[in-house]
């Protein structure tokens, strides 16, 4: 995470697209948790020369943590989501303290 430029925004993303890549299950969550997981019949493809990676159809389910899926939406489109929303439960990114710091940073960068 400390290689990881103030304001560089692909590589926050690439580091959000990693940690979903690696979040994804095929098997549900618990019944308490499934509130927070998207499910869908898709899995990763290989990282591009960017460090991106898409969702390409397959035949099995794959659940995903709805809020990581939210922040890889909102650095891919360019709108970051308002500062305030990461203390917002459904946005927080505290599961995942290296990319909490590396948004954090991005938002503190001169250039968002």
């Amino acid at each position: 995470m400390a290689d990881i430029p103030e304001g560089d925004r692909d590589a926050v993303l690439a580091l959000v697209s990693e940690a979903l890549r690696d979040a994804g299950r095929t098997a549900p969550p618990p019944d308490t948790e499934q509130g927070d997981w998207l499910r869908g019949h898709v899995k990763w493809s290989e990282p591009d020369e960017h460090g991106w990676v898409a969702l390409i159809p397959v035949q099995f389910d794959v659940w995903v943590p709805k809020v990581l899926v939210a922040w890889q939406m909102a650095l891919q489109s360019g709108n970051l989501l308002q500062p305030n929303w990461m203390n917002d439960p459904r946005y927080s990114l505290r599961r995942w303290p290296a990319i909490e710091t590396a948004v954090r940073r991005l938002y503190a960068a001169p250039e968002v």
